[in-house]
């Protein structure tokens, strides 16, 4: 049985954009160590995670997702998530106050 060229020409595009959009793609902005100063700021870790939204930064854009709080400081958030775009596992915190809480 045979393959259709013009299915093969269409999923090759695809497949290159994909991969375009993967390589190209910014890098996400988190807190730094400076930032969340953990020593004098201690965090306190959720016994289960938290289904919350939170705005997430990357160099020309921000983003709010759908993401899970770990844990948190007085300042800061832990959140878990898969980048949008491109299904990536990340882990990191961001600002208290990008965070709201989801709606069930």
């Amino acid at each position: 049985m045979g393959s259709s060229k013009r299915y093969r020409a269409y999923y090759s595009k695809l497949m290159d954009a994909r991969i375009e959009e993967f390589v190209m793609r910014e890098e996400l902005i988190m807190l730094t160590a400076a930032e969340l100063d953990l020593e004098s700021n201690q965090p306190v870790d959720f016994q289960d995670p938290r289904r919350v939204y939170a705005w997430i930064r990357y160099p020309s854009k921000a983003v709010r997702v759908q993401v899970h709080a770990l844990a948190c400081t007085r300042t800061a958030v832990k959140i878990h998530f898969f980048e949008p775009l491109i299904m990536i596992q990340r882990e990191g915190w961001v600002w208290r106050g990008a965070v709201t809480p989801a709606k069930d």
